[in-house]
């Protein structure tokens, strides 16, 4: 069995669909370093919430605490106050402890970091949907709006409206972060509204919104599946291309694409020989390993065709290396 990548300029996670690259794609090491740089930052996202901000933390921390105080000392009896009152202060000094912690591992945003992506918005000649703090990953095609963002910029003459602003910084999360991309999308779709309501129906502004909510939907409904075998064709002993029929009783050749517009995966074929009442009499399992977002893998398998068969159906297993939801899909060749 020999597996092929095939490359596409449509299907490059760092390359938008007029071939320009707006930063480079890091497919494999990118990913690993992910896993050891966000191993444990990553794990306490949801005490402080996408974006965290020192000042804010400790200000949430600090009235919580009070609230419990002013609670417990107003309703309970002295003795029972003063226990939970002490409860609440140390839990409070845990919290400022733990977020000066945090803080010193660089998980909080300095002011630094702040004004220069405040300076990269103002500028003219910035693109304010390349995030300029963290290294970016590659996206899947369907969520790489770049040619859209580029095409809005040009529209307003660089200056993009208030209304982008929600959108640009949720797009921006969604480049710097694998792990939760399907919220991150939902987050991109609420966002993309208010700038629907800036072009009128059947403008240039209309359609590029009209594409990005589609292929959000898409990439949002979890009953559809991403990765597909695009191709699949029979091949004889001289490499003619040929049907299931014709290839009854001997040995063939099968010839697989496998087509992935979401995120990585890990794809099996498995190729059911069928009757002429359907019924399957043999099948036969392929291995496509790792497919990239936005890439596709050709598969050639030997295969013997049982006397029987008539036609072939294949059936795709994909697991997502990012975000398991695995499905299958099926395709019916015809002899």
């Amino acid at each position: 069995m020999a597996v092929h990548d095939e490359p596409s300029v449509d299907r490059d996670a760092g390359t938008d669909r007029e071939g320009s690259t707006d930063e480079t794609a890091h497919p494999d090491s990118s990913t690993r370093r992910e896993a050891s740089e966000d191993g444990f930052l990553g794990n306490v996202e949801f005490l402080t919430g996408p974006d965290p901000n020192l000042g804010s933390f400790l200000l949430v921390v600090g009235m919580v605490s009070i609230v419990f105080i002013a609670l417990f000392q107003l309703t309970l009896p002295t003795t029972v106050a003063y226990l939970l009152t002490a409860g609440v202060l140390f839990v409070t000094v845990i919290s400022a402890l733990f977020a000066f912690l945090l803080d010193a591992f660089g998980y909080f945003d300095t002011p630094e970091e702040a004004s220069k992506d405040a300076r990269q918005q103002r500028s003219p000649d910035a693109k304010p949907w390349v995030p300029a703090a963290s290294p970016s990953k590659p996206l899947p095609p369907l969520l790489n709006f770049d040619a859209d963002l580029r095409a809005y910029h040009a529209m307003f003459d660089g200056d993009l409206p208030a209304a982008f602003d929600p959108f640009l910084e949720d797009y921006r999360r969604l480049k710097t972060n694998t792990r939760n991309r399907p919220s991150i999308a939902s987050d991109l779709r609420a966002d993309l509204n208010p700038i629907g309501t800036l072009f009128q129906p059947g403008t240039e502004g209309d359609r590029l919104y009209e594409d990005i909510s589609a292929r959000l939907f898409r990439y949002i409904d979890a009953d559809r599946e991403l990765a597909t075998v695009d191709r699949v064709t029979f091949h004889d002993d001289d490499g003619a291309e040929t049907g299931v029929a014709a290839l009854a009783g001997g040995l063939g050749r099968i010839e697989l694409v496998v087509g992935n517009e979401g995120e990585a995966v890990d794809a099996t074929v498995v190729v059911e020989f069928r009757d002429a009442t359907g019924a399957v009499v043999a099948s036969r399992t392929c291995d496509a390993g790792y497919v990239a977002p936005g890439a596709s893998r050709t598969v050639d398998v030997d295969v013997f065709v049982p006397t029987e068969a008539v036609r072939a159906t294949t059936r795709l297993q994909s697991t997502e290396v990012q975000r398991p939801d695995a499905g299958s899909s099926r395709r019916i060749v015809e002899p």
